[in-house]
């Protein structure tokens, strides 16, 4: 009898998505379908999904019970996750749900983040003040299915206060299989990478400087065009001729990790990254690179747990220190790397659906009737 799985999401998938938030449903659904599984699919703009939810109600009538039902939710509340001019239909991701819950099919769902309890990152806009009643309005949803909640760290639950009475674990991010580079040959000048966000609640400064202030380290740097042009308006270091602006789509990214010895993620901490885990970080991991990372976060807690780099200070001094440090141990590079490499086996895409299908369908449970306990 063949496998089958519900995947969710309340936006359409991309083929070459942009952003860490799009890129990991993509995976995932591929990962289920790596694993054997037949995907019914109810993602999508809002007119695709009402149609889907249509299909579904007749596809569990037949008398079909998938074994679980996945959902990736929206850094967005469920209703702002597509654009509204595609319809309006507030209840929609909550009766998609709740078809899966009548017929008693375990439910998970993934939740990305929570800066929408940060006011600092709230937007002033009208949905800006709204969003927070409605992310709620979308927990109570989640809570009304008994959906186990999966999350990109336990230290996240904390923050979201839930307990023990509450069905969570940890999934944080992955890579891709076999995707594992060699370290170049040539080994000066030292070339570090980083890919993300620069400027706003990505702030490299610390790091801008120190590269700046050494000529025999290149920094290959990716972000997003307006977020470059913003940026270099205020920093004058980013002029520097050893920093490498990129402005690339995640599939163009090889050529540049082949070229780079040391991925990073030197940026300044924040109580928010003291539980997010970032994709890059795991991207990083499954190219085989050793990053270095800022102390008093959770990549820097990750990257402990497989050595596969280095724990620094956000600090001027501590900063320009480990990089002189690396340009004069390259075999330390090289043994960090093979930790990273070890890392990448462990933390693939298709080991974190098998997670969620061995959380929400343990081996042996001849029936789901909502967990209520936290799993760790």
């Amino acid at each position: 009898m063949s496998k089958v799985m519900i995947f969710h999401a309340p936006y359409p998938m991309e083929t070459n998505p942009t952003s860490a938030s799009r890129l990991r449903p993509l995976r995932m659904r591929e990962a289920f379908k790596t694993l054997g599984y037949d995907v019914i699919d109810v993602s999508g703009t809002t007119p695709q999904r009402r149609q889907a939810l249509k299909s579904l109600r007749k596809t569990l009538k037949s008398g079909l019970r998938p074994d679980f039902f996945y959902s990736e939710n929206s850094t967005q509340p469920n209703l702002f996750a597509t654009s509204i001019k595609d319809g309006f239909a507030p209840t929609l991701d909550y009766r998609i749900m709740r078809q899966a819950h009548q017929h008693n099919i375990p439910i998970g769902v993934f939740y990305r983040d929570i800066y929408w309890r940060f006011p600092q990152f709230a937007a002033k806009d009208l949905i800006g003040r709204i969003s927070p009643l409605l992310h709620r309005l979308d927990m109570c949803g989640y809570q009304r299915n008994n959906a186990h909640l999966f999350l990109p760290s336990l230290k996240m639950a904390e923050v979201m206060g839930l307990d023990a009475a509450q069905s969570f674990s940890a999934l944080p991010p992955a890579g891709d299989d076999d995707s594992v580079l060699p370290l170049p040959e040539q080994l000066h000048p030292l070339r570090l990478f980083y890919v993300g966000g620069i400027g706003g609640h990505y702030r490299l400064d610390k790091l801008i400087k120190a590269v700046a202030g050494n000529p025999n380290i290149n920094l290959e740097l990716v972000t997003r065009k307006p977020q470059w042009k913003t940026a270099i308006q205020t920093d004058s270091n980013l002029k520097s001729k050893n920093i490498h602006p990129h402005h690339l789509d995640s599939w163009q990214l090889a050529p540049l990790y082949a070229q780079s010895q040391i991925a990073v993620l030197l940026v300044e901490p924040t109580p928010y990254r003291d539980f997010a885990a970032p994709v890059k970080l795991f991207e990083y991991i499954s190219r085989g690179r050793p990053i270095l990372v800022s102390a008093g976060t959770e990549a820097a807690r990750i990257v402990s747990k497989y050595d596969a780099g280095w724990v620094v200070d956000y600090e001027d001094e501590a900063i320009a220190n480990i990089l002189r440090h690396l340009q004069e141990h390259p075999e330390e590079i090289a043994e960090k790397a093979a930790k990273a490499a070890a890392a990448a086996m462990e933390n693939t895409w298709t080991t974190r659906a098998r997670q969620v299908a061995q959380t929400l369908c343990p081996p042996g449970a001849a029936e789901y009737v909502g967990a209520k306990t936290g799993i760790d």
